[in-house]
C-alpha cells in the first residue's frame, strides 16, 4: 500500500453511514450494472449514429476499437488478478463500512473503472464530449465504490491506467492490421506471378 492510501481510503469510506440518501446514491452508482451497462449502450448507439458515410465509417471503427480494447482489459485484469491477488479494503483492515456486496475476487485493479475508460476512450476519438462523459462516469464508479468499502484509491488508480493502456493497444492493433492485410496480398501476388 502506497504512503497516505490507508489514510485517504479511512476518509473517504468515513463518508459511508451518515446519511442514508447518499448511502442510497452511491448503491445506485456503484452497482454492477448502471454505469457499465450505460459504457455498452453507449457504444452500441454510436455504431449507428452517423450522418453519413464518412462519419458512419469513423464511428464504427471507433466501435471495433472499443470492443477490442474491453478484450484486451478483460484479458489484462484477468491475469493481473491471478498475479496479484490483492485483498480488499473490508478484508485487510479493520472497522471498514460497506455498502455493496462483498465481492470475493482481487481488489487490483478496479476491473469495471477499466473497461468503463478503455470504452470512453475509445468513444473520445471520435466524440471528445462524450468521450470524456464516459470516462468520468467510470471514475465517479471508481470512487463511489471506495466509499463503499470495496476498493484502494490505488485499485481505482489502476484500472484507470489500464484502460487507457488497453485502449492504446487496441488502436496500434487496429492500425496494423491494414498494413498487415496489404503485406499479405502483395506476397500473394508475387507468389502469383512466379
Amino acid at each position: 500500500m502506497l504512503p497516505g492510501e490507508q489514510s485517504a481510503f479511512r476518509w473517504l469510506n468515513g463518508l459511508a453511514g451518515r446519511w442514508e440518501w447518499m448511502d442510497a446514491a452511491l448503491r445506485f452508482v456503484m452497482s454492477d450494472y448502471l454505469i457499465p451497462v450505460g459504457a455498452t449502450l453507449t457504444v452500441a448507439w454510436l455504431w449507428f449514429a452517423g450522418r453519413n458515410g464518412r462519419q458512419t465509417g469513423r464511428y464504427q471503427h471507433a466501435v471495433l476499437r472499443g470492443l477490442l480494447a474491453l478484450g484486451i482489459t478483460q484479458l489484462v485484469v484477468a491475469l493481473i488478478n491471478i498475479a496479484v491477488g490483492r485483498p480488499r479494503p473490508f478484508q485487510a483492515l479493520g472497522n471498514v463500512t460497506v455498502l455493496f456486496y462483498e465481492p470475493i475476487n482481487s481488489s487490483f485493479p478496479a476491473h469495471p473503472v477499466a473497461t468503463v475508460v478503455a470504452v470512453g476512450i475509445a468513444v473520445w476519438t471520435v466524440r471528445r464530449g462524450l468521450g470524456w462523459m464516459v470516462i468520468g462516469l467510470g471514475v465517479l464508479l471508481g470512487i463511489a465504490r471506495i466509499i463503499g468499502g470495496l476498493w484502494f484509491p490505488t485499485d481505482v488508480l489502476g484500472g484507470i491506467v489500464i484502460g487507457w493502456l488497453c485502449a492504446l493497444a487496441a488502436e496500434a492493433i487496429l492500425r496494423a492490421v491494414p498494413r498487415a492485410e496489404d503485406t499479405v496480398r502483395r506476397v500473394a501476388r508475387r507468389l502469383q506471378l512466379d
